[in-house]
């Protein structure tokens, strides 16, 4: 479970609310809104790499869309873009 604090808390406890962030996220609040949330720096960097890997797979399925599209003959000259990205401006 997520353990919610005050912006207060941590300023009293902070040593102790870093120390406990092995074992869970912390939300800290202030005036009853959430402002921040504390993770610990090992998770933060595992996050970045699925990030970064969930990215590569989508860049990778956006280049094989394309060529399959390419291949499929399912594509416009330089010239039908420009024109039809024309018309689309006048229209608004």
């Amino acid at each position: 479970m997520i353990k919610q604090i005050t912006v207060t808390d941590l300023q009293r406890n902070a040593a102790k609310i870093i120390a406990d962030l092995e074992n869970r996220p912390v939300v800290v609040s202030r005036r009853g809104r959430r402002v921040a949330v504390m993770i610990d720096a090992k998770t933060f960097a595992q996050i970045e790499r699925d990030l970064k890997e969930i990215e590569r797979k989508r860049v990778i399925e956006i280049v094989q869309t394309g060529l399959a599209d390419y291949r499929a003959g399912r594509v416009l000259s330089q010239a039908e873009v420009v024109r039809r990205v024309r018309k689309r401006l006048t229209r608004r």
